[in-house]
Parts: C-alpha cells; structure tokens; sequence
C-alpha cells in the first residue's frame, strides 16, 4: 500500500466542481486583483476568526512581517528592539522578525506542548524587549491567558504565529494580532500561495495593509517603505469554497489523531502530547518522537509511507542566523533530532491508517 504524506490531488478533488465554478466565475469578472472577492473573503475569514479586521496577504511571512512593521510604527519601536520567539518553528517566524528591522531572541520551548517556555522566557526580558511572539505549532493552541497574563506583567505585545492553527486561533488566543498561512497544505490551504493577519486594533489594520500596499494608502502616495504583497482573486475564490468545509474537515483530523493515539502501541515511539487526545483544538501536523528518527523514517519509506521532518534544523541553528547558532536549546533540539510527521489529512483512509499503525508497531530498528 501506497500512503502519501499529503495527496493535495485527492484532497481538493473533493471540491472540484466548486473550484472550478468559483475560478471561472473570478475570470468571467476581469478582477484579478483588490476585487470583491478578495474583500469578501477577508470579511469571512474574520468573523470566523471572531476578529474585526482582516488583511489577506500574499504568504504568512508577508503577514506577520506586516503585523510587526506595523506595531513597530505604531508604538515607535526602536531598531533591532528585542522580540521574544518559539525556537521550535518554521524560519518565517525569525525572518519576519528581522524583516521588520527588530531582532529575535530564541526561547526554549516545553517538552509536553512545543510551545514556548515562560519561565525561560522570563529569564530573557531586558530594556529592549517589545514582544513576544508565540507559536501555536501543529496547531495546537496553549493556554494562551498564561501568555497574556505574562506579557501584560511586563507591558509587552503579543504576536500570534498561527500559520498552522486554522480554526484553533480563535478571537481569544489571538493576541494584538495574529497570522495565518494558506500554504497548500494548511488545513485551510490555497492552491497555490497566500496569507493574511487579523486583528482588532484598526491601527494595526491600516498600517499593515498600507505597508502591503507598497506603503501607500492613497495610490502613488507612499508613506511606508512598504511591499508589494496582495492575495490574488482566484485564491480567495478558492478559500472562500474551502472555508465552508474546514471546521467538518478538522473534526475528522481530530478524531483521526485519536485513532491513532489509541492504537500506536510501539514503546519506542513518542505520541504527540503523550497521546493524550483532548488537548489541541484542531490537529495540523501528527508528530511521533523516536530516538532512531532516521532510521523510522527510513523504515516507513521501504514500505511505502511517505513522512516529513518538522523542522530538522532549529532557526537558531541555521546558518542564517550565525549569531544565534552558539545558543543551546535542549528541549527544542532534541524535539528536532526525534520528530518525524506521519500522514493526517481529512482524506485518508481507515485502511491507510490502519496499514501506517501496524508499519509503525512492527518497527524494531
């Protein structure tokens, strides 16, 4: 048996027709760009994120660099002023960070959630710190009022990386703000790129959306050094049919993570939160924890299952970020050499997982 990592051909074939009626419909309006569909979708995303604004942008980098770029105009925050991240991520997380001309400071993050440590944190507050910018890995949501509760101890922003929590990132864990990626194989995933932010600060809208907007509100007026970085009509359209089944399509993620919980019994494979089944709102990524990760992931592939890395090499490990790489981050790191992401997707079968879960219980390295 052949199992996919993510078969996106399956997945959006189940919405072809739709697809294929809103793309049309989006050509049949000659507005490829800045249209009422793109306002539409932006309107929707919103409200079912329970926010009040919504700026779609062209990837999530685009929008948490806009988030940040903005905040920092806003409350005047100085060059290469201090933003606390979750070292366990993807690198878009520290790159929007410096982007926006401020500096990022890699936190260790908890071995149970895989999300950032506040009591490490607080070891990192200085003068210069302005924010912090969790990440809700995998999708899972932490107790965020912790995260408030922290940060407004010591007067310090929130910037939410929601790039792989669609409809787990909900108005009370958004922070000042917060970003999403629609990545092809996000929950909610475009076909092709595309990304947004929400909020509820119109200033942080506004000045987002400008700086997005090659930094003018007003055309050929620009009052930013801005980007150019616009959600195209199509894949609005396309979000738009998505949208209507993503809360049906993460219930079934959900109760598929619980199938798999409840039946992975090899003892020298690591469950995602120790297999506990309640404790994310909507499941992205299925992670497994092995000491002989290479050896499993090669394993898995002899016999057909196709797996991922998320992420091999931690931010502050990369050669990009040289000043940070003499950092040392056990928690993250270790999640790092062990993690290996086995299929989940709305669309695999009963008989796929089952065939993943006898593969795995039989691995003997």
């Amino acid at each position: 048996m052949n199992v996919a990592y993510l078969d996106l051909e399956n997945i959006n074939g189940l919405h072809k027709d739709k697809l294929r009626d809103a793309v049309c419909d989006v050509i049949a309006s000659g507005q490829y760009l800045n249209s009422d569909t793109v306002c539409d979708f932006e309107k929707r995303w919103a409200s079912y994120c329970g926010c009040k604004y919504c700026v779609s942008t062209a990837n999530g980098l685009d929008a948490l660099t806009a988030i940040l770029v903005a905040m920092k105009h806003i409350y005047n925050w100085a060059n290469d002023s201090e933003v606390i991240v979750s070292s366990h991520t993807f690198i878009a997380s520290f790159q929007a960070i410096s982007r926006a001309g401020l500096k990022p400071v890699a936190c260790e993050v908890c071995a149970t959630t895989y999300q950032m440590d506040l009591e490490y944190a607080q070891k990192l507050i200085n003068k210069s710190t302005v924010a912090f910018m969790p990440v809700y890995i995998y999708g899972m949501v932490d107790d965020f009022q912790k995260i408030s509760d922290f940060s407004k101890s010591y007067g310090l922003k929130i910037v939410t990386d929601a790039c792989q929590a669609h409809g787990s990132c909900r108005f009370k864990t958004i922070g000042h703000a917060a970003a999403f990626s629609f990545y092809p194989g996000k929950n909610l995933g475009a076909l092709g790129d595309g990304g947004c932010l929400v909020t509820n600060d119109i200033k942080i809208a506004t000045i987002a959306r400008t700086f997005c907007n090659y930094g003018a509100e007003i055309k050929y007026r620009h009052t930013l050094k801005g980007i150019n970085s616009r959600l195209d009509s199509i894949q609005a359209a396309i979000l738009k049919v998505k949208l209507q089944y993503l809360d049906k399509e993460n219930f079934i993620r959900n109760n598929f993570a619980t199938y798999l919980n409840n039946r992975i019994s090899n003892k020298i494979i690591k469950l995602p939160y120790n297999g506990k089944n309640n404790i994310l709102t909507n499941r992205h990524i299925y992670p497994v924890f092995c000491e002989k990760r290479d050896l499993l992931k090669e394993y898995l592939a002899e016999n057909y299952i196709e797996t991922i890395i998320h992420y091999p090499i931690p931010p502050h490990k990369q050669k990009a970020y040289k000043e940070l790489n003499s950092i040392n981050l056990p928690v993250c790191e270790k999640i790092c050499n062990q993690e290996l992401s086995i299929p989940l997707n709305s669309n695999i079968s009963l008989a796929q997982l089952d065939y993943i879960i006898d593969t795995i219980n039989n691995f003997r390295p």
